[in-house]
């Protein structure tokens, strides 16, 4: 990261005025990355590995104006927040959305921890459906409003849990704060994006968060979730459908479409 990217970066999530290393600048930071950049596994969907060379993500995410999923996002953030200043700290979760608190879950998800004023907090761009858009301090157990839901961070023997409130308390994924080594991400990203069997691998998911509402394509249908609560969802039947909804509500670019397009005419 250098200055020059940083404006890149910044004006890429149409982020106004001068960043620094503050409560304020974090905060705006985590608001706009998920609005402006958004979560999409074209690149696993279509047979490609996503790269984790700063550069490479950079260019990815946004010169060409793509997005990308945990890996990518929150390592771009990385860059970004530590050039700013900040200690920021690279971390693995357990998934555990629309499953038990307590069941097994490999290391997969890609998350990010940074310190402020002696305080840790949470920090993830990259959940996709229901990404933060605010970091949470980490040794809190009270509720914490962001701009789009309740979250709260609980800790039980040694690890910490991401929640959500969505008429009840539903875990999103666990984690310790341990030393993780950049390799340990890779080798997270290469079994993720290569696994047969992995969701990344077998279904288009696409998903972003704007002051408004949270959008999220997968199995055909985009789903839109207003901060009223009310949920509208939408039928996608054709390829042009598709195209028409990764620019016009994603904001992807015509090189993502090339790409879904190609997987498609070899089907």
């Amino acid at each position: 990261m250098n200055q020059l990217k940083l404006e890149k970066y910044l004006e890429r999530i149409h982020f106004s005025g001068i960043p620094e290393m503050n409560m304020e600048t974090l905060k705006r930071i985590h608001q706009l990355h998920p609005q402006y950049i958004p979560f999409e596994n074209i690149d696993p969907y279509t047979g490609n590995v996503p790269s984790l060379n700063p550069d490479d993500i950079f260019n990815k995410l946004v010169s060409e104006s793509r997005g990308g999923y945990c890996y990518e996002q929150n390592l771009l953030l990385k860059e970004v927040l530590t050039f700013l200043g900040f200690t920021v700290e690279l971390q693995l979760g357990r998934v555990l959305w629309k499953r038990e608190e307590n069941a097994k879950s490999a290391k997969t998800h890609a998350l990010l921890t940074a310190e402020i004023d002696n305080q840790k907090y949470l920090v993830d761009c990259g959940f996709g459906i229901v990404t933060l858009t605010a970091p949470l301090l980490l040794n809190n157990k009270e509720p914490q409003e962001t701009p789009n839901g309740l979250f709260k961070v609980s800790q039980k023997d040694g690890s910490y849990m991401l929640w959500i409130w969505k008429e009840k308390w539903l875990p999103i994924y666990r984690f310790a704060l341990e030393n993780v080594e950049p390799l340990d991400w890779e080798i997270a990203n290469w079994y993720l994006s290569t696994y047969p069997e992995s969701m990344f691998k077998k279904n288009l998911v696409l998903s972003k968060v704007d002051e408004e509402a949270r959008y999220t394509f997968s199995d055909h249908t985009l789903n839109i979730r207003r901060e009223t609560e009310e949920k509208e969802s939408v039928a996608i039947e054709s390829d042009e459908q598709l195209f028409q909804i990764l620019k016009d509500i994603f904001g992807l670019q015509e090189n993502a479409v090339k790409l879904l397009k190609q997987k498609i005419t070899s089907e």
